[in-house]
C-alpha cells in the first residue's frame, strides 16, 4: 500500500489538510462574524468557542487525508478485481480517487469536501451560534449570518492564512 502512496507523491508534505484545517475554517468563520458585528463572544474563550465550533463541523466535513485513506483501503479490497482489470496501483488509486471525488468533490472548498451543500453546514453554524456557551449573543439574522458565513467558507484558502 505505501508504495502506491509513494508513488503518487503523496508522502506527508504538510499540504494536505487535517482537523487543523477545520479549525482555521472554523476561526476564519468566528473572526468573520465578529468582525462584522453579527456576534459577541467571550474574548478569553475564543480558543474554546473555535475548537468546539471545529469539532461540531468534522463530523460533516472530509479531508484530503479521509479521501487518500479511503482510496487506499479501496484499492486493498479490491485488489482481485483490480488484477483482472490490468491496473496498476496509480491507475487503480486515479481510477478510484476520481470516483470518490465525484462523490465527494462538488463541495469542495481548499481541499475540505463538505459532505452536504454549504448552505446546510451554514445553518449548522448558527444553531450552534445560537446554543454555545461561548457565544454572549447573535446579532445578525438568520439569512445575513447564512450568507456572511457561506461567503466565507467559500473563500476559505489556507494560503491566504500563513
Amino acid at each position: 500500500m505505501e508504495t502506491i502512496k509513494e508513488s503518487q507523491g503523496m508522502k506527508s508534505s504538510g499540504r494536505g489538510t487535517s482537523f487543523e484545517t477545520v479549525k482555521l475554517l472554523a476561526q476564519s468563520v468566528v473572526r468573520r462574524l465578529e468582525s462584522q458585528k453579527m456576534i459577541a463572544i467571550i474574548r478569553e474563550q475564543r480558543s474554546d468557542l473555535v475548537d468546539d465550533l471545529a469539532r461540531h463541523l468534522a463530523s460533516h466535513i472530509l479531508t484530503q487525508e479521509d479521501m487518500e485513506k479511503n482510496v487506499l483501503e479501496s484499492i486493498g479490497e479490491k485488489n482481485e478485481m483490480l488484477d483482472e482489470l490490468r491496473l496498476s496501483g496509480g491507475e487503480a488509486y486515479r481510477t478510484l480517487k476520481q470516483t470518490w471525488l465525484s462523490r465527494y468533490g462538488e463541495n469542495e472548498v481548499d481541499g475540505l469536501y463538505f459532505q452536504e451543500p454549504v448552505k446546510y453546514t451554514a445553518d449548522r453554524v448558527i444553531s450552534y451560534l445560537m446554543k454555545s456557551p461561548f457565544v454572549d449573543e447573535v446579532f445578525g439574522e438568520d439569512l445575513v449570518l447564512e450568507r456572511t458565513i457561506v461567503s466565507t467558507i467559500a473563500g476559505f484558502r489556507r494560503a491566504k492564512l500563513h
